[in-house]
């Protein structure tokens, strides 16, 4: 039991300083023109409550405005590098950030581009922590800004962009991400478009790494009581 808690403690420790190390990488998906619509607590169509709002907005894709303009690379700290061999076109696009009081509780993303993995195209998805509130948008109407989790690729290429790397490190408490939701305007019935920059780096946090090790050990100390 020592044995095997030590060999657990020693490879988180291990991915600790390998993740430290490793080249992080961060996708950006640029999203402009998605539909949206407010819902209240009751789970009704509503009005948008601004920076008090109390249950959840959920954004879609119209089919002849919403496009992913746009997917970036940054390597480190570098500026993002627009990839020019990105060739998709969006046909799927599913989120909703619940939302109480104005911040966020979680939520969830999905997306698809060209028709998805299941004639040949490609998805990516996400869970929201609850991290984030709605703010005001300089320019006018709202944003919101939250973190992601345990994103999803269907293979390790999107679109004509390489993402072997991102793609062999999903599970688990890896790649994270964050997300804005901004130039939100809505209607008095809650409804409107909107932007949203999605991002996801291939490389997890050192928090994430030690509590995914450290999960480990208290796996096994349980089991041995």
């Amino acid at each position: 039991m020592k044995a095997l808690s030590a060999v657990i403690a020693a490879t988180a420790l291990t991915v600790f300083v390998s993740a430290g190390h490793a080249q992080q990488r961060t996708l950006q998906f640029d999203v402009n023109n998605l539909a949206f619509q407010a819902f209240n607590a009751g789970g009704q169509a509503s009005a948008f409550g601004g920076l008090t709002h109390t249950g959840r907005l959920d954004f879609f894709e119209d089919s002849i405005l919403s496009e992913l303009l746009s997917v970036s690379i940054r390597v480190g700290a570098n500026p993002f590098q627009v990839q020019p061999s990105y060739s998709g076109t969006l046909t799927d696009f599913a989120m909703t950030i619940n939302l109480v009081n104005g911040a966020v509780t979680g939520g969830n993303l999905s997306f698809d581009v060209n028709g998805g993995p299941g004639i040949g195209g490609d998805r990516y998805s996400a869970s929201f922590s609850a991290a984030g509130v709605v703010s005001n948008y300089i320019g006018g109407g709202f944003k919101v800004e939250g973190l992601s989790f345990a994103g999803t690729f269907s293979d390790g290429d999107f679109a004509g962009v390489p993402i072997a790397d991102f793609f062999a490190a999903q599970g688990g408490a890896f790649l994270p991400g964050d997300f804005i939701a901004f130039k939100i305007q809505p209607n008095a019935s809650g409804a409107g478009f909107a932007d949203t920059d999605i991002f996801v780096t291939n490389v997890p946090t050192p928090g994430a790494v030690l509590c995914a090790g450290l999960g480990g050990l208290l796996c096994l100390s349980r089991r041995r009581r």
